[in-house]
């Protein structure tokens, strides 16, 4: 592991220890209930594990603004194929990556299983309905195809010749309140099953040749991460109990919110209490680690998630304009 950061896919999570406008740039905006933040890497780094790039992440706390969520992801598609593919008409491969048999990791394919194929219409109809060219493949996993999933892509790119890639997965969180609740974009690619230390070939245009824009939704959290989280919420707790007025509100929160001084952090916490949230996920990594549970979590209503927003992601997509 490396002794920098810890594993997340999510950029707004991984970029702690990065230096903004050196190691990249951020901006944001708030759309009705949608939060749409934009990330640049500059450079590649030991800070953070992820390449060069574009990265967009949208984040909703729930399901009531269905309508901004998709207006915002098709603003943000729309711009990344026309940026990525010069031609009017591009070839676009949709890939569903993961393990379909697998709740937590089957997102990839649900969403690709409701997307529309088009490559087999008459050129004539889908100009009509002004869709994009577009064809559809679930590779599946090594373990079930004992193959790599980027070499699969790479005969069927070979055989096809798209002007375009565009892949889903699930993806590793460090913060419980992000599974299920943020869409990642980038133009940057993907490493299939990389959230989860299984470290296969990327899937980029330097290994296909063709660009590769990719979206991953946060289904999993490692049980060290789950746990730097409760730290986190008994340091807000601890404050708000220090404060007699608190007492009233026991119950009708959400979670407690505070920080503790150093002095009282330490006093606490004890040696945990002086340790940066980077700094205590890796302790704790290095402590479940050798004792083989560093396992991997998800959320107990997460079949429920999965199939909401692999349908908002694949609506979205089928109602894209070209």
């Amino acid at each position: 592991m490396n002794k920098y950061y810890t594993r997340s896919d999510l950029a707004i999570e991984s970029l702690g220890k990065a230096i903004l406008d050196k190691d990249y740039k951020h901006s944001q905006k708030r759309v009705n209930q949608i939060l749409v933040e934009t990330f640049e890497i500059l450079r590649k780094s030991d800070l953070y594990p992820h390449d060069v790039g574009h990265y967009i992440e949208l984040s909703f706390e729930n399901y009531d603004d269905i309508a901004t969520l998709s207006n915002q992801l098709k603003k943000q598609l729309i711009a990344l194929i026309k940026q990525k593919s010069h031609k009017k008409d591009p070839l676009i491969l949709f890939v569903g990556l993961g393990n379909a048999t697998l709740t937590s990791d089957s997102i990839g394919s649900k969403i690709v299983q409701h997307l529309r194929a088009t490559h087999h219409y008459h050129i004539g109809q889908r100009h009509l309905h002004q869709y994009y060219d577009t064809m559809n493949m679930i590779p599946g996993v090594m373990a079930h195809t004992g193959m790599e999933t980027a070499d699969i892509i790479g005969c069927i790119v070979k055989e096809m010749k798209p002007d375009l890639i565009i892949a889903f997965d699930a993806l590793c969180a460090l913060s419980y309140e992000k599974l299920c609740h943020v869409i990642q974009i980038n133009d940057a690619g993907i490493y299939p099953g990389s959230g989860v230390g299984n470290h296969r070939k990327a899937l980029n245009e330097a290994n296909l040749g063709v660009p590769t824009i990719a979206i991953g939704i946060p289904t999993v959290i490692h049980v060290s991460s789950l746990m730097n989280e409760i730290y986190q919420l008994l340091e807000g707790y601890f404050t708000e109990s220090m404060d007699a007025s608190s007492a009233l509100k026991v119950g009708k929160r959400k979670k407690y919110e505070g920080k503790l001084s150093p002095e009282q952090r330490k006093q606490i916490l004890g040696e945990i209490g002086e340790l940066d949230n980077q700094q205590r996920v890796q302790l704790l990594s290095e402590i479940l680690q050798p004792l083989d549970i560093q396992y991997i979590m998800s959320d107990k209503q997460l079949d429920y998630d999965v199939e909401m927003i692999s349908k908002i992601i694949s609506a979205s997509i089928n109602d894209l304009k070209n």
